[in-house]
């Protein structure tokens, strides 16, 4: 192959290489271990090339008589190509080893190559020799040498093609023994790269004018920033962070290669209220000032993650828990700071901070799933806490094994209903009563539905819950003799998953029907906050259901945002007052407020419920008022279907 060729090649890949270098640099892509070692790999890359390209250029000069060729008392070329050489094979000394490198960077894995005094030995020692023979070729010329202006190798250059195979063999080692914290496309990028370089040297021992080896090469650097860089895969869309897909690969990195960790998790509380007031983008834009204000908090291999709604996570570099803590409290401090824009449409917005350590607290990533899962209900609000303090309290595991417990009740749908009688002040008796849901685990015994049933919201299960819910309730009112108790209907709590689930409708319909149950005996409760999500798929279901002959009560009215219009477009028959009105009596405006309420929605044609009374006194204050429904401890507990059924025998009118 001609000259010019080589120069062509070399030429080629000096451009990829310059090009893709730039990217980088302009994009300020220069954050991240990978993006560093990533950088330092094309610079060698590049000067190489450069090297190899200056020292074609200079035989060319020689060959065409521009500058002179070997000197003839010396036989040594000149200085500036013995330069250009010497830089070359220093630089390729280094390429196989700072390839190793973005490998263990890429998996998460250089924690491991640094692990003890032998691994490092192992690692470095044949680098360090390699660079020392190459270095000091020109007082002892061992590697190459020249002879009559031809370029000679010396047996130093086998040194340095045995220490590039060996960190070539170690390399597709470390590939194929940490494969799976890398995807697919991760893995046979980098692997791919060693055949290509191997055919190139093949090429070049072949045939030696056939300089191809620079060129290949800055073709398999270009093929890594395509497919294993790739930031915007790793960046979160409204945050200049990483997003969770990349915490999720870096989580599961640490626990497969028993990397320690000390990660700091921050909340904005109150993040789904702030966004119905302040609107999706406006509150997008704080949360982008906030991720903002704490990157620049942060040390530089410090990595920011965005998770979901509110919610970060800080990788600190060291894992040194005083440093993790100095790294939280300035951060906390930053996410106070930088929420002010928050506070002016709220009475109350705060941060909560908690620093959770790999493995010592969270030893698998399905605990740190969970953690993650209820850190809302877990951490308190402004102040910095840690997992270990949390772990302390009396119901942490309780909290932390909800999901197993709730998976375990669904898969042995060991839910059970309890009824409370809900008293009709007109005619003096329980005409109605509310099915409420229990659950029961072996270990921990009764769980409060103030806790599996927002954490069974959060996971999803609740929908499933509700089908296994209502077929018992059904199976149960099946056997009921509504006449003969003097019961008009049971009310069944529906979730906000289930009102917006566009087959709900039919799903109940069915398993009324296959019940043998009149659907008027059916009153289906939905949350003021459930009537507010996807109005449409709500209305259609609540209409179509109407239509069967169920009938619909609006639950927890005024603790939400209290929306008259929707309360009077949908067929609600029965408007249910929150226990907080009857907590509320003492105070004049809110007995002011109750009243006046109870007396709109009378106005329109609807009946009232008050919820949460237990004294005597309060049941006369609501009759007062004009209260249709009373529920309560003052008339009954929640009873098991046993208990409910003595229960209305023996107040039947």
């Amino acid at each position: 192959m001609p000259q010019t060729a080589a120069i062509h090649f070399d030429t080629a890949a000096a451009v990829i290489m310059l090009v893709t270098l730039s990217s980088f640099v302009l994009r300020r892509m220069t954050k991240g271990a990978i993006n560093r070692v990533y950088i330092v790999a094309m610079a060698l890359v590049t000067i190489t090339t450069l090297a190899s390209l200056g020292g074609e250029i200079y035989d060319m000069a020689i060959a065409r008589g521009a500058l002179p060729g070997t000197s003839a008392e010396s036989g040594q070329p000149p200085l500036g190509r013995d330069a250009f050489t010497l830089v070359y094979y220093t630089l390729r000394s280094l390429t196989a080893p700072i390839y190793l490198m973005l490998i263990a960077t890429v998996s998460d894995t250089t924690h491991l190559l640094d692990k003890n005094l032998c691994v490092r030995a192992l690692l470095w020692t044949p680098m360090i020799v390699t660079l020392l023979l190459v270095m000091t070729n020109p007082v002892h010329h061992l590697v190459y040498y020249y002879a009559d202006g031809a370029l000679c190798y010396g047996f130093g250059i086998h040194v340095l093609n045995l220490s590039s195979a060996y960190y070539s063999i170690t390399g597709i080692v470390w590939l194929l023994r940490w494969r799976r914290l890398l995807n697919k496309i991760e893995f046979y990028t980098l692997l791919i790269s060693y055949p290509f370089v191997l055919f190139s040297l093949i090429v070049h021992f072949a045939f030696p004018e056939a300089s191809i080896e620079m060129f290949v090469t800055s073709v398999v650097m270009m093929l890594i920033s395509a497919f294993v860089i790739h930031p915007e895969l790793r960046l979160d869309s409204i945050v200049d962070a990483a997003n969770l897909r990349e915490y999720d690969e870096m989580c599961q990195r640490a626990f497969e290669s028993e990397k320690a960790l000390c990660l700091v998790y921050l909340e904005i509380v109150n993040y789904e209220r702030m966004r119905s007031l302040m609107g999706k983008d406006e509150l997008h834009n704080v949360v982008r000032r906030i991720g903002a204000g704490l990157s620049n908090r942060l040390e530089r291999d410090d990595v920011l993650y965005y998770l979901r709604a509110g919610l970060f996570c800080i990788a600190p570099h060291n894992t040194d828990p005083g440093h993790a803590i100095r790294i939280a409290q300035r951060a906390h401090e930053e996410g106070m700071a930088r929420s002010a824009a928050l506070r002016e449409r709220s009475a109350k917005n705060e941060m909560r901070t908690c620093i959770v350590r790999v493995p010592e607290d969270a030893h698998d990533a399905d605990t740190l799933k969970a953690f993650i899962r209820r850190f809302a209900h877990l951490v308190p609000h402004s102040c910095v806490t840690t997992y270990s303090e949390l772990s302390m309290r009396d119901n942490f595991e309780l909290e932390m094994s909800l999901s197993d417990i709730i998976a375990r009740a669904i898969r042995e749908q060991s839910f059970t209903v309890e009824y409370q009688p809900i008293w009709h002040l007109e005619s003096d008796s329980a005409r109605s009563a509310e099915a409420l849901a229990r659950l029961y685990d072996p270990k921990f015994g009764w769980i409060p539905p103030e806790l599996f049933i927002p954490a069974a919201e959060e996971s999803g299960a609740i929908v499933e819950i509700g089908q296994i819910l209502f077929d018992k309730i059904c199976s149960f009112l099946s056997k009921v003799d509504f006449e003969g108790l003097g019961l008009d209907y049971v009310e069944v709590n529906l979730s906000i998953d289930q009102c917006v689930h566009p087959g709900m409708a039919e799903a109940l319909s069915s398993v009324v029907r296959s019940h043998g149950i009149d659907p008027h005996r059916m009153n289906l409760e939905i949350t003021e906050t459930s009537s507010a999500y996807s109005q449409r798929i709500v209305s259609d279901n609540m209409r179509v259901l109407a239509n069967e002959g169920f009938t619909f009560s609006l639950d927890d009215y005024g603790t939400g945002y209290s929306n008259v219009t929707r309360m009077l477009n949908l067929p609600f028959s029965l408007i249910k007052f929150d226990r907080s009105f009857v907590l509320g009596l003492d105070d004049p405006i809110m007995v002011s407020v109750l009243a006046d309420s109870i007396d709109m929605i009378k106005a329109v044609g609807k009946l009232t419920l008050i919820e949460g009374v237990e004294t005597h006194e309060q049941a006369a204050t609501m009759e007062d008022m004009g209260i249709d429904y009373i529920q309560g401890f003052y008339y009954s507990k929640p009873l098991s279907e046993t208990d409910f059924l003595e229960f209305m025998r023996k107040h039947r009118q």
